[in-house]
């Protein structure tokens, strides 16, 4: 062969090498843009965290209106009311969670109907608080904060924040809690409390009901609010009408325990507490039904001898379900 034709096959090689190196070098960069686009779209779970600790974290300043009850009163407490609109002003400071907790409670309801209204613009502005702390962030956040003081519960509250994500979003979850400003109650309170061979939960909904309505109406800022002459009695009035109306409580406020001069609160939270008792009982009877038609059939319980073991059994399940100080919060973080 000749050296012209060494160095022609030698050039045509060359050009092939290249060609080829050029070719792996573009397939290369295409899988890395792949792979980078790939991490660009994939949702870090990390941010769910973080972000629940900002909530947990971030201090802001809720300024609202309670002016809504004058226009919902159906109790006739603001009938006559001539406030200017200042008087309704509220500010209010404190951390993310903890606001969105005190906007649950502001917002409960019992049976679907609203507890009170005084609420209403309060959530709206927390919401509204929430979501401007949160921008910025390179996720979407939906916050959902709920309070229900036992599993199933007729009286619950709730209040979101931002957009739900879309079906098809990858999501993922942070849940804290923080406390509702109610007491607690115990599980001591609650030990031996169901009635088994009555198939009663008369006992076990005396220390919830107690709780929630010492909740509702602490004693001692509620005799305070009832003892003045202005805005702070008549919205003290309008919640216990509220609650009496939802509750078959009737209260007159001129006389017995609302009166400005003889006010009892005790008095006043133990009507609410009976009739609500009824109420909580007739939720647990409802929700563990089933399961202590189960229990019974296990043990082959007959009465009076197996009823301690009936007793202890569903103790066990509803204990760990009541939970009157505590408020859940659970965010979402997605991406787009």
């Amino acid at each position: 062969m000749s050296i012209n034709s060494r160095r022609s096959n030698r050039a045509v090689s060359t050009v092939v090498d290249v060609s080829l190196c050029l070719l792996c070098i573009t397939a290369s960069i295409g899988i890395i843009a792949v792979f980078l686009a790939e991490d660009l779209d994939r949702h870090d779970p990390q941010i769910a965290d973080e972000t629940a600790q900002t909530i947990a974290t971030s201090t802001t300043t809720v300024e609202y209106s309670i002016q809504s009850i004058e226009r919902h009163d159906d109790t006739g407490v603001f009938d006559d009311a001539e406030y200017e609109a200042d008087r309704y002003e509220r500010v209010r400071h404190g951390p993310l969670a903890q606001l969105l907790a005190a906007a649950v409670i502001a917002n409960l309801h019992l049976d679907g109907e609203p507890l009170s209204h005084a609420g209403v613009e309060f959530r709206e502005a927390v919401d509204a608080n929430v979501g401007s702390e949160l921008i910025g962030a390179n996720d979407d956040v939906h916050v959902v904060a709920s309070w229900e003081p036992y599993e199933d519960a007729s009286i619950h509250g709730e209040t979101v924040a931002g957009d739900r994500p879309p079906t098809d979003a990858d999501v993922s979850t942070a849940t804290f809690t923080v406390a509702s400003d109610f007491p607690p109650v115990s599980e001591g309170e609650l030990e031996g409390s169901y009635d088994a061979e009555n198939r009663s939960f008369d006992r076990t909904a005396e220390p919830i009901a107690e709780a929630i309505v010492t909740g509702l109406f602490p004693e001692e800022s509620t005799t305070i609010a009832l003892q003045g002459n202005d805005l702070d009695r008549d919205l003290a009035l309008y919640e216990y009408h509220r609650a009496g109306d939802a509750l078959d409580v009737e209260y007159d406020s001129e006389s017995g325990n609302l009166s400005r001069t003889a006010v009892n609160v005790s008095a006043a939270n133990e009507k609410l507490a009976q009739n609500l008792t009824e109420t909580i009982a007739t939720d647990l009877e409802r929700t563990y039904d089933e399961e202590i038609d189960e229990i019974e059939a296990e043990i082959g319980a007959t009465y009076p001898e197996d009823e301690e073991t009936v007793t202890n059994e569903v103790d066990d399940l509803v204990a760990p379900t009541v939970a009157t100080d505590e408020v859940t919060i659970t965010v979402r973080v997605w991406n787009e």
